[in-house]
């Protein structure tokens, strides 16, 4: 088997997240507490939000909303497709109907045109009441959310932000999250802060933090009189461990960041004159949680991938389509062509290494292979 040197993703990982889950151990409180409340701070602060509350993963965090929003039976949640089904499967399990949106090809990003038609098609075919749009920013390049907004409000519907990619990222200078009724993180080891697992919602909404919080610990409401069991909750807690290595990691995001976007920047350049792809959109405040080019139809990525991985370079798809899932094929009768789009990023997308203490060698060198790889699959007539 051949070693791999050069991952998709690496975390930045030192002796300052072992020192922070020393100093939880040291202090005998490893569940949630103080470091968890701290670390629901920091986020906040970031992404100017009146609250932040910290929970075991981003999926727990999309159901949390779903719970605190009364979406159930008989509901609508629109969402793209071109992104982790998390916010698909949390729907169902709630009960409710996922109605998948094609996203557009540059920005790989919700289209309004087409959650407009889809918004159209529920209500002409009875499919449920429409509730939610989860506006994804993939990758860490936010939404334009100006249209999108306007249609729900429209037809009545709350915005949650699945910003599960995007800590740290903005636009026009307005850190994402807090557009709609809440906002959710991620900090899987592939996003800019890690805590191993974990995620967080944050919202301006007192009632919906609130509530958040409750269903978090087990539906208990906390009061210096007494403990109560208001609501039938979930343990999506977040450790004192995860929170104290997030807190460390937050000292770090900035130059993570920047290092990313560094690292974005070279690949555009490497692959600027490359027949055979279409480059992600740039803008400023991305944030670069994946670099992900689209292949054109005759190239076969998976052979890339494999070939890549010969040399020891870890390379990919960068998400998946959920609406080509066997569950929601099934379940709901999506066809992969009903959003070709979506399907075609899951199919011909190729996603590269991006992590901090990725040498700029080390980005021209998976470039070349790259170039290499397509040239060999390219047509002998149009070398």
């Amino acid at each position: 088997m051949t070693r791999v040197r050069i991952p998709l993703a690496r975390p930045s990982l030192d002796e300052s997240e072992v020192n922070a889950v020393r100093r939880v151990l040291a202090s005998g409180w490893v569940v949630q507490g103080r470091e968890a409340e701290a670390f629901e701070r920091a986020i906040a602060s970031l992404h100017q939000a009146r609250h932040a509350v910290v929970v075991s993963s981003g999926t727990a965090a999309l159901h949390l909303c779903y719970l605190a929003l009364d979406i159930g039976p008989g509901d609508a949640v629109f969402i793209p497709s071109f992104a982790w089904p998390s916010a698909a499967n949390s729907a169902v399990l709630v009960g409710a109907r996922p109605i998948f949106v094609d996203v557009c090809p540059d920005s790989y990003n919700l289209d309004p045109d087409d959650l407009e038609k889809k918004i159209g098609q529920c209500l002409q075919a009875d499919l449920g009441v429409p509730r939610a749009v989860i506006v994804v920013h993939e990758f860490g390049l936010a939404t334009e959310l100006g249209r999108i907004l306007q249609l729900a409000q429209q037809f009545d519907m709350q915005v949650v932000e699945d910003a599960a990619c995007a800590l740290g990222a903005s636009l026009g200078g307005r850190p994402v999250g807090t557009a709609g009724c809440m906002g959710v993180f991620s900090f899987h080891p592939r996003k800019a802060v890690t805590t191993g697992e974990g995620g967080a919602i944050v919202t301006n909404d007192d009632a919906l933090a609130d509530r958040c919080r409750i269903l978090r610990n087990h539906g208990q409401q906390l009061s210096s009189e007494r403990r109560d069991f208001v609501a039938a909750g979930l343990n999506y807690r977040m450790t004192d461990i995860q929170a104290a290595i997030g807190l460390a990691q937050f000292e770090k995001l900035p130059r993570v960041l920047a290092a990313r976007k560094e690292i974005a920047r070279q690949y555009l350049r490497e692959f600027s004159d490359c027949a055979g792809m279409t480059l992600p959109a740039s803008h400023p405040e991305h944030t670069w949680q994946t670099f992900m080019l689209v292949l054109d139809a005759e190239f076969d990525r998976d052979a890339i991938v494999a070939e890549l991985a010969e040399h020891g370079i870890g390379a990919g798809p960068g998400s998946v389509a959920a609406h080509c899932g066997a569950i929601y094929q099934s379940r709901f009768g999506y066809r992969p062509e009903e959003l070709p789009i979506s399907a075609k990023l899951a199919s011909q997308g190729l996603a590269l290494p991006v992590y901090e203490g990725l040498e700029a060698s080390e980005v021209a060198a998976c470039a070349t292979l790259v170039r290499q790889a397509i040239e060999r699959q390219r047509p002998s007539g149009l070398r």
